[in-house]
């Protein structure tokens, strides 16, 4: 196995094995119970994520979205982000193909007819119960040992361009849109990673699609984002469960779900997800070309530009006995883009923050379990759908690496 391997391996590891220190002493009399400290420590954290809202706006699926004024967001509770100014929102950088991606309007579900004032954005409410289930959820899933198989929490596919000290200033794709079955303590995303650092040290900035009933109360597909500075030791966290990400849209937000998705054998969907560093700053998300919000510069200590980065899926579960399905749940192909999950327009952004194509002669793929789990398939140069690839497949019980 590579370096790359074994590091991207170990990074992996680490998401759910250093996100929380659960340490408590609770010795003495008049000592509060361990799950006394837990509860206070919970009810603190919702009042720092759930702002006091200027409009709250009920979903037809049942979300509760508040809109909260721009500068009173949880992000500027992050010491780092004492003094920032909101920046100007970036032009558009990335043209869309002219595949089934649907309008702005009815992208997401839910939220067509109400949108947020002007002056505040868009923040899906934190509830108790997610809260408590995320921590759980990357509390107990039980990481890949770093001399053992690759079947003992999580699994990943996932296409990476190889070139040495190519730096890298932003990434995205067109992912297809699927519907899968995810049972409570599992996870399946479809994902691109952006990294920079040394072992230990690393920054990284990942983004995309996420069916994740402990993070959000169902196995819907939302988008999500993450972040951290430190390889996930102490830093970072999914889209604003900690302050870092600046939201900026008044309407689009992490947790939304999307109103479409993909039928087997049919012509599918697909969103155009990118993030980019602007202005040699900060890290901005898009979602068809509608800046969503960033992850500011000063919340990094080494991400000015990125090393690496990767194209593909994941997928956890908090057993060991089952893992869910990935992509559209089928082993992916590259005969019939009606029947796999995929990624099209594969692309990364220059220091000019212009988007090219990744060199498909310098493309490596990695995957961690049984073909018969998941795969993945690197199309190369597909129509005029750019660099593409398919990945996935139907989990189960993956009990042996590839």
């Amino acid at each position: 196995m590579k370096y790359s391997q074994i590091s991207f391996i170990i990074f992996l590891v680490i998401v759910f094995s250093s996100h929380i220190s659960m340490t408590h002493c609770v010795d003495g009399k008049g000592s509060i119970s361990k799950a006394e400290e837990d509860d206070i420590e919970i009810e603190r954290q919702l009042r720092v994520l759930n702002k006091k809202p200027v409009k709250t706006i009920t979903t037809k699926v049942g979300d509760i979205i508040d809109c909260v004024d721009i500068y009173k967001q949880p992000a500027f509770d992050n010491p780092l982000l004492k003094d920032h100014k909101i920046q100007m929102i970036p032009r558009p950088i990335l043209r869309e193909t002219t595949r089934k991606t649907g309008s702005l309007s009815s992208t997401f579900r839910g939220l067509q007819s109400e949108t947020c004032p002007s002056g505040t954005v868009a923040i899906r409410r934190t509830t108790r119960q997610e809260l408590v289930n995320a921590k759980y959820f990357v509390k107990k899933t039980k990481p890949i040992p770093a001399n053992g198989p690759a079947n003992m929490g999580f699994h990943f596919v996932s296409a990476e361009e190889v070139i040495p000290r190519k730096k890298y200033f932003g990434a995205g794709a067109s992912m297809s849109l699927h519907n899968l079955t995810v049972d409570p303590d599992q996870s399946s995303t479809s994902h691109i990673w952006i990294m920079n650092g040394a072992r230990g040290q690393v920054n990284s900035i990942e983004f995309g699609l996420m069916k994740n009933p402990s993070i959000f109360g169902d196995s819907r597909t939302r988008l999500f984002g993450y972040w951290t500075r430190d390889e996930h030791r102490e830093t970072g966290c999914y889209n604003i469960l900690c302050a870092g990400f600046v939201q900026i849209h008044w309407h689009i937000t992490f947790g939304n779900q999307w109103a479409q998705s993909s039928t087997y054998d049919q012509e599918p969907y697909d969103v155009l997800l990118y993030v980019h560093r602007a202005n040699d700053t900060h890290w901005w998300l898009h979602v068809h070309n509608e800046a969503v919000g960033y992850w500011p510069s000063n919340i990094f200590t080494n991400l000015g530009s990125a090393s690496s980065v990767r194209y593909g899926g994941f997928a956890s579960a908090t057993s060991q006995i089952s893992m869910p399905q990935m992509g559209n749940g089928h082993i992916p192909q590259l005969d019939n883009f009606n029947r796999t999950a995929f990624m099209s327009q594969m692309m990364y952004a220059n220091e000019a923050a212009h988007f090219l194509n990744i060199d498909p002669d310098s493309v490596h793929t990695m995957k961690s379990a049984n073909p018969r789990c998941y795969d993945i398939k690197f199309a190369g140069q597909k129509w005029d759908w750019g660099i593409t690839m398919a990945y996935g497949g139907p989990g189960g019980p993956c009990d042996d690496s590839p």
